[in-house]
């Protein structure tokens, strides 16, 4: 044959060859920046109504979840204890590690409460109140908690205490974390206080005769109020997990589900999974609104800090059950509500901290100066900054 001609025939495969590889150049990269960009060591995401994996970064991978393993804790609790039961604590649950609600020994707190303290402000000490009246003891509740996870299908765990401070035996997976948080969901009570920003809680203290306190908690979910339709989740730190989280987000009619070990910028990686899932079903995230402020307010006479998140546009209040003795005093929530606005404060005292010299009427006219002729300093919202991010960082 002819060498034109041979070249003819074999010219037409091969153009198609080479086109078809060309268009794979094109489409892979594109797909592969469809992926949710992670620096966790493990993640999955999925779809709470249907069970379907929609991303998953080696989701079985046994690791340390520090404080997450309370989703399971609070799940247990639930479902065996009375919330109205009135819990003692132990001087052992009373000297658990940081983070701490500040139980002492003989003080009495509710279940509920305890919940609520074990879920917003990660109470290690209301974790081991918590397991030692259901369980007994914390090796008791242990193996109560490993034959519940067996029962929910979270077949890489194994538990050995109720809030998840550091224990080489103490390990757990993406998957199976997705798999308690779904199922605890389904409870209402749980819901509930996952949802909870902040509430005072009322602790009857054992040195006050049995009198009760209030102490303030505040949940360390940085998506309520910053991202649409947040339902709730569970974070964790220690030094060897790194950052966790267990949570849930709805947006029409799809409620996905985010675990996350091993990450090293959190809210980003949780962020990017749910943006990534609801892409996928036509809801794409809107522009992000403005993130839940964090005030961190001194309580009176006592020293004690404590943080609050107040969502955007919305009046800084601390959520109160009717029917609890000891409703908390009216002038946190106005002390609050002063430090994110300086108009908030009386005229008077506003012009008094603007002016340098804040010198009577009188007084001032004699000088020459005009009172209104002095700019309001910024100095409140600079400070609000200041406590907002050490809050974070801790």
């Amino acid at each position: 044959m002819p060498l034109p001609a041979l070249l003819r025939r074999v010219s037409g495969p091969l153009s198609c060859c080479w086109m078809l590889f060309v268009c794979c150049l094109g489409v892979l990269p594109a797909r592969a920046a469809d992926e949710p960009r992670l620096s966790a060591r493990s993640a999955i995401l999925l779809d709470a109504g249907t069970g379907e994996i929609l991303y998953e970064r080696d989701p079985h991978a046994a690791l340390p979840p520090a404080s997450t393993t309370k989703v399971l804790t609070a799940l247990i609790a639930l479902e065996r204890l009375d919330p109205a039961a009135r819990l003692p604590v132990s001087p052992l649950a009373a000297l658990a590690a940081p983070s701490r609600v500040g139980l002492h020994p003989g003080d009495r707190v509710s279940a509920e409460d305890a919940l609520y303290g074990l879920l917003l402000k990660s109470g290690n000490d209301a974790a081991e109140v918590l397991a030692e009246a259901v369980g007994g003891s914390v090796p008791g509740f242990a193996q109560l908690m490993n034959a519940r996870a067996r029962q929910l299908g979270a077949l890489n765990s194994h538990f050995e205490n109720p809030h998840g401070l550091p224990n080489d035996e103490h390990v757990s997976s993406a998957y199976d974390l997705a798999v308690i948080f779904r199922y605890a969901m389904l409870n209402p009570a749980f819901t509930k206080i996952v949802q909870t920003p902040n509430i005072w809680l009322h602790v009857e203290r054992a040195a006050a005769r049995g009198q009760a306190v209030p102490v303030m908690v505040a949940t360390h979910n940085r998506l309520l109020g910053s991202y649409e339709g947040a339902a709730g989740g569970k974070t964790g730190f220690t030094n060897k997990a790194r950052r966790c989280y267990v949570g849930e987000v709805e947006r029409g009619d799809k409620r996905l589900i985010v675990a996350v070990l091993g990450s090293n910028a959190l809210w980003e990686d949780v962020r990017n999974l749910f943006d990534y899932g609801f892409a996928r079903y036509g809801l794409a995230t809107p522009p992000r609104a403005t993130p839940a402020v964090l005030i961190t307010q001194a309580r009176p006479n006592r020293g004690q800090r404590v943080t609050m998140i107040v969502p955007p546009r919305s009046p800084a209040k601390s959520a109160v059950r009717p029917g609890v003795a000891g409703k908390p005093p009216a002038r946190p929530a106005a002390r609050i509500a002063a430090a994110r606005s300086p108009a908030a404060k009386p005229a008077a005292r506003v012009t008094a901290t603007s002016a340098p010299a804040a010198k009577p009427a009188a007084r001032v006219a004699a000088a020459g100066k005009a009172p209104a002729a002095k700019k309001p300093a910024a100095a409140p919202a600079a400070k609000t900054v200041t406590a907002s991010r050490r809050v974070a960082r801790n």
